[in-house]
C-alpha cells in the first residue's frame, strides 16, 4: 500500500494542476494567469518530487543516510522552489469547482496582499522559523527513526518539509521586483540552519540513528552530512545567484532608455 501511495498523490497533482490550468487558461486566455513558463517550472518540481520519493533513492533511503539526506534536499531545495515557481497553489485552486473556487482565490488574493509593505518581512522570517524548525524536529534521531517505521509518517514528514519549504520560497521571492535583493538575503540566511545540520551531522563523533547502525554507519552519516552542507548550500547559492540577476535585471529595466549604458561609460 506505502509502495502505490506517492505514485498516486503525485498523478493526482499533475491531474489536479492540469484542469487548474485548462481552467484558467479558457477563463482568461493562453498564457494569462499561469504563465507557460510557470508549467514548465511546476513539471520539473513534479519530476523533482518523483525521482525523491519515487523508485531507487527512495529504496535505498532505507538502507542509506546518504540517499535519506539526498532525497531531502531534493525535496526541500529543488522541487519546493520549483513548485513555488510553477503557481502550483493557484493551479490547484483553479481546479476546484466554480464556487468554491471563487472563495478560495478571493482568500489567495487577500493571503496575497498581506505579503505586501512589511508584511513581507513578517511572512519571510516566519517561514524562515517554521521551515527550520520543522527541518531539525525530522532530523532529531526520535522523530526520524519514528518515520522510517511507519509509512504513513514517512508521508507526513515529506509532505510537511516539501509545505513548510513552500511557504518561505513564495513568501521570500514572489511579490514585487525591488524586495528581490532582500530575498537574496533571506535566502543566504534560511541556508544556515541546513548548513547547521550539516555540520552537525559531518563532525558527529557516534551515530545518530539506531536504524542505520551498521558496519561503516559513522561514515555514511558524514557522508550525508556533506550532503545537506555543501550540496544543499550549494543549491542555495544558486538560488541566490538566479534571484540576484532578476534584481538586476528589473533595476536595468526600471532605468530610463540609455542610462544604463551611460552608467557604464562613466566608470
Amino acid at each position: 500500500m506505502a509502495d502505490v501511495a506517492a505514485p498516486a498523490a503525485l498523478t493526482l497533482l499533475a491531474v489536479a494542476y492540469a484542469v487548474g490550468v485548462d481552467h484558467a487558461w479558457d477563463r482568461a486566455g493562453r498564457g494569462r494567469v499561469i504563465r507557460v513558463e510557470q508549467v514548465g517550472a511546476f513539471v520539473a518540481g513534479l519530476l523533482a518530487l518523483l525521482i525523491a520519493t519515487v523508485g531507487p533513492l527512495d529504496a535505498r533511503a532505507h538502507v542509506s543516510l546518504t540517499a535519506h539526506m539526498a532525497q531531502h534536499v531534493l525535496l526541500l531545495m529543488v522541487a519546493a522552489p520549483l513548485l513555488v515557481a510553477g503557481a502550483a497553489v493557484p493551479a490547484l485552486l483553479w481546479a476546484l469547482p466554480a464556487r468554491p473556487r471563487r472563495h478560495a482565490l478571493a482568500g489567495w488574493r487577500r493571503l496575497a496582499r498581506s505579503h505586501g509593505g512589511l508584511g513581507w518581512m513578517a511572512w519571510t522570517a516566519g517561514a524562515i522559523v517554521v521551515q527550520s524548525a520543522a527541518m531539525w524536529l525530522w532530523h532529531l534521531p526520535g522523530p526520524f527513526q519514528a518515520a522510517l517505521r511507519h509509512p504513513v509518517l514517512h508521508g507526513a514528514e515529506h509532505l510537511t518539509l516539501v509545505v513548510t519549504a513552500m511557504v518561505f520560497w513564495w513568501a521570500a521571492a514572489a511579490g514585487r521586483r525591488d524586495r528581490l535583493g532582500a530575498a537574496v538575503l533571506a535566502v543566504f540566511i534560511a541556508a544556515l540552519p541546513g548548513t547547521g545540520l550539516g555540520a552537525a551531522l559531518t563532525l558527529a563523533n557516534h551515530p545518530w540513528y539506531g536504524m542505520y547502525i551498521r558496519p561503516g554507519a559513522l561514515a555514511d552519516q558524514q557522508m550525508a552530512g556533506v550532503v545537506m552542507w555543501a550540496v544543499g548550500g550549494f543549491v542555495y547559492v544558486i538560488a541566490a545567484a538566479v534571484l540576484f540577476a532578476r534584481w538586476m535585471a528589473s533595476l536595468e529595466a526600471s532605468m530610463p532608455p540609455g542610462s544604463f549604458a551611460r552608467v557604464e561609460a562613466a566608470k
